[in-house]
Order: structure tokens, then sequence, then C-alpha cells
């Protein structure tokens, strides 16, 4: 395996390791439906959004488009830590810088 691949996995794992952690949150939303509350978190449903588009980034960065996804996972690894979850969104936050500098690397 050539670098520019191991480096595009690595930032595939930690895209997709991000989105469904912050897609972890949708469960706690449906609970809240099914219970009938009428007060649902807008930020609740928005980090859950982001997870699912970071997952669809970080697969980006797989088959190649390393600045479309990079540049994804970067905004909205920045967005997620200013809401709070710090872990995930610099998980992202690497994700995207890694997925930019990808294709700089030759073996």
């Amino acid at each position: 395996m050539k670098s520019e691949h191991i480096l595009a996995l690595v930032t595939l794992i930690l895209g997709v390791l991000g989105g469904v952690l912050l897609c972890k949150d949708a469960v706690n939303v449906a609970l809240k439906l099914f219970e009938g509350s009428r007060h649902i978190s807008v930020v609740s449903i928005m980090l859950v959004v982001i997870g699912i588009i970071v997952i669809i980034a970080s697969a980006m960065l797989w088959v190649g488009r390393y600045l479309v996804g990079g540049v994804i996972n970067i905004v909205l690894g920045i967005i997620t830590v200013f809401y709070g979850k710090d872990a995930e969104g610099l998980m992202i936050l690497i994700s995207g810088i890694l997925g930019v500098l990808a294709p700089k690397i030759k073996d």
C-alpha cells in the first residue's frame, strides 16, 4: 500500500468514528420523540446531521476526493468543537487536515 492510501484509511477511520459518536445522540432524540416530548434541542439535531455529513465526507476522502472531503471535515470539525463536542470535533478536524495533506505525501 502506498503512503497516500494508508493516510486516506486513517482519515476514513477517524472521520467515521467521529461521525458515529456524533450520531449516537440520534438515539436520545428518537427517545424524546417517542416519549412525546415537545422540547427537542436544535443543537442535538444539528450535531446528528453533522455526523452524517462527516461520514459521507470521510467516504469521499477514501475514494480520492481529498480536497473536498478534507475541507468539509475541517469546517465541520471546527463547528463541532464550538458546540461543545471536543473529542469528536478534534477527531473530525484531524481527519480533515490529514485528508488535505494525503495527496501531498509521496513514497
